[in-house]
């Protein structure tokens, strides 16, 4: 089959590999569309290794795919899957038997490998995954809303945490793919939102998506939010970007009785100061929010209702060949570009 390898930053080969071959409680995909994320973009241009034993390649990247079921392991059908089925696959592949995944964290995993990340993923005509993390996708769902369902359930998560109730004032930092999901979300919750990010298209985008408030990095975003909400800092605030400004300012612009969420993967040195008396004073709840543990079947409903827009956030396909060009666009924000999907 064929493979984008990454193999080093800024080496990423199209080859033909082997086919997986799959496990008793494995099913074989023909992956159909994979988004990249920010994280693929990290690793291609080396500011974050892989998640191999030595954080080098040879590594098949690609880790929000879906497509259709081709193979079936020996009990794989027992998970109710059968070959023909369209799924959306779960790359955070916990083992279930370890003391976390008996306790109800599978996000804890002692024996956790991640699709695309720690072994191979969907940046190819094949994929293989355990059939307990393969979720059926409705007729009425598009292979790229499939590939949408990882990243858009780390922003159910993040939202989930946040306790949001009707009418609070809910800041979101980075208006990328997540950021742009979770405005709508929020909508959905009833919120008022405000999005930060550094202008442009994006914050377009944001505001035709139902964003009430739009605000540039480095306005007086305290006394900005105080004049949009009746002299009160924010209620809600989700940092969805790794900037570590965003994530500083983020307890600057949080009023009393708040809660933060930081959910931007940064670098392992990175740190924010925490203000501790005037964060117990004001009560404040502070949370991180990384996997999405039990939240695709949700996701996948939210999507299925049309209680959120894919159309304006998925902007660009290209194929195995173009992966590099298509990181570059990614990069260089170019012709209007928020998310790309590869379609093998």
């Amino acid at each position: 089959m064929k493979a984008a390898v990454f193999y080093e930053p800024h080496d990423i080969r199209v080859e033909d590999i082997e086919e997986p071959t799959i496990a008793e409680d494995e099913v074989l995909v023909e992956v159909a569309a994979c988004g990249f994320c920010g994280s693929d973009v990290e690793y291609y241009y080396g500011k974050s290794p892989v998640g191999t034993a030595d954080g080098k390649g040879p590594l098949v990247l690609g880790h929000e795919f879906s497509g259709k079921v081709v193979g079936l392991g020996k009990i794989a059908g027992t998970y109710g899957l059968q070959e023909g089925d369209r799924v959306a696959v779960c790359p955070i592949q916990s083992c279930g038997a370890c003391d976390s995944c008996r306790a109800g964290k599978p996000q804890f995993c002692a024996n956790l490998s991640v699709l695309g990340v720690t072994t191979n993923g969907g940046f190819a005509q094949f994929a293989k995954t355990k059939a307990a993390h393969a979720y059926k996708l409705p007729d009425n769902l598009s292979d790229e809303q499939g590939a949408f369902v990882e990243m858009l359930a780390a922003a159910v998560n993040a939202v989930r945490k946040a306790e949001v109730e009707a009418d609070d004032f809910a800041v979101v930092y980075g208006p990328g793919p997540v950021g742009l999901s979770m405005v709508q979300l929020l909508k959905n919750e009833g919120a008022r939102v405000a999005i930060v990010g550094t202008g442009g298209y994006r914050l377009d985008v944001a505001r035709s998506l139902g964003a009430d408030f739009t605000f540039e990095a480095g306005d007086d975003l305290a006394e900005r939010i105080q004049e949009a909400n009746g002299g009160r800092l924010a209620d809600r605030v989700i940092v969805a970007t790794g900037s570590m400004a965003a994530n500083q300012q983020a307890l600057e612009i949080s009023g009393p009785g708040s809660t933060v969420i930081f959910m931007g993967v940064t670098g392992p040195q990175d740190a924010v100061q925490v203000p501790m008396l005037t964060s117990l004073i004001q009560d404040k709840t502070i949370r991180f929010s990384l996997w999405y543990p039990f939240q695709w079947p949700k996701t996948i409903g939210i999507l299925a209702h049309n209680e959120l827009d894919t159309g304006p956030i998925i902007t660009h396909s290209a194929s195995l060949d173009g992966i590099g060009a298509a990181i570059e666009r990614v990069v260089n924000r170019e012709e209007g570009v928020l998310k790309t999907v590869i379609t093998p």
